[in-house]
């Protein structure tokens, strides 16, 4: 009976602790590649704050790590190109090999670190957001994540040599210049922020206690239909007069750059809203649609989907939001597709 009775019993003592660990279902016994090792050393997203900026950065499936430390020295390049931050013992791409890819990972965020001025805080932080292909660049300033994605873009263009590709799992780049809650009012509060500086938000709908109009119902359905038609606008982007620039300068003071944006926003400029919904079910993609066109005057600013001169960016992964205003040339530009736009100049060039 007493025999009985201990094997029933759970184990304990050092002999549970060596039973535990050997479970399959259990963490600590659980084994893992170095994919998945690499994976988890990206910062998640508990440290996203409402009022950051930053750069989406989508990827090749399983290869969030990987795609993250393609970014972080395609980023550091360009930062001491646009902005005069320089790295110092930066990772190199020879390390894209190693088996220990978290290691590599570690040292190229400590890298991020040590940029002269900058070393109290990294200007670009990479952070996972719990969404398959995706991660996150935070940025801090000087860093202006629409024209430094732009820039980058206009490269890769450009770029004629296959020898010069920089990346090979990342795909598209999004900036974001204002950053919130996906919420009905978060969505209002964030597109007032970064559509000020380009248009007249003197909408009906800028107060939300005021009906739908009529307007901001025909945005919302010439963006429903574009959604039916598939991707039959690509086609579209060759009648885009407006071709990336040579170079992108950086405003040299921060006056300067008021003057610009003051300039811009006295311009009565086309406009076209392009949400990406990812993981997220309480906001529809027609009511962030017709939320922010109706913010617009529309006595000023008119839909123009095949050649807007301003396109609205508006992604959405699961409760954040992320909104920014680009150049109508962004369709030219394959979405800031990095891989489209490389296949795309080597086959011109080829």
């Amino acid at each position: 009976m007493t025999e009985s009775t201990k094997r029933k019993e759970a184990p304990s003592g050092s002999a549970g602790a060596q039973h535990d660990k050997k479970k399959k279902t259990g963490n600590s016994g659980k084994w893992r590649t170095p994919h998945h090792q690499a994976k988890a050393s990206l910062p998640n997203d508990s440290g996203f704050q409402p009022g950051d900026t930053g750069i989406w950065v989508t990827c090749a499936r399983h290869q969030e790590a990987r795609a993250a430390r393609e970014v972080s020295m395609l980023f550091a390049e360009y930062a001491e190109k646009l902005y005069g931050i320089k790295e110092k013992d930066f990772v190199g791409s020879e390390d894209e090999d190693s088996q220990d890819i978290e290691a590599a990972i570690q040292k190229e965020i400590a890298a991020l670190n040590s940029k002269g001025e900058y070393d109290s805080a990294a200007i670009f932080t990479p952070m996972k957001m719990g969404v398959d292909c995706l991660v996150f660049f935070k940025t801090r300033a000087p860093i202006e994540p629409v024209e430094f994605v732009r820039r980058i873009c206009v490269d890769a263009k450009a770029c004629a040599d296959p020898r010069q590709l920089r990346c090979r799992y990342v795909n598209r780049l999004t900036p974001s210049t204002v950053m919130g809650k996906a919420t009905e009012q978060g969505i209002v509060e964030l597109a007032k922020k970064a559509l000020a500086p380009f248009f007249d938000l003197g909408g009906k709908r800028a107060t939300r206690a005021e009906p739908r109009t009529e307007s901001a119902a025909d945005a919302v359905s010439e963006q429903k239909q574009e959604g039916d038609s598939g991707r039959a606008l690509a086609g579209a982007a060759d009648a885009i007069t407006d071709g990336p620039s040579e170079s992108i300068e950086v405003p040299a003071s921060e006056g300067e750059a008021a003057n610009q944006q003051q300039k811009e926003a006295d311009q009565a400029f086309t406009f076209a809203i392009r949400p990406t919904v990812r993981n997220h079910s309480k906001l529809k993609r027609d009511f962030v649609i017709n939320e922010i066109a109706g913010l617009i005057n529309d006595d000023r600013h008119k839909v123009n989907l095949k050649a807007p001169d301003k396109v609205i960016l508006v992604d959405l992964y699961q409760s954040t939001c992320g909104i920014s205003v680009v150049d109508g040339d962004w369709d030219d530009l394959k979405r800031y597709n990095l891989t489209e736009l490389y296949s795309q100049a080597v086959k011109n060039n080829g």
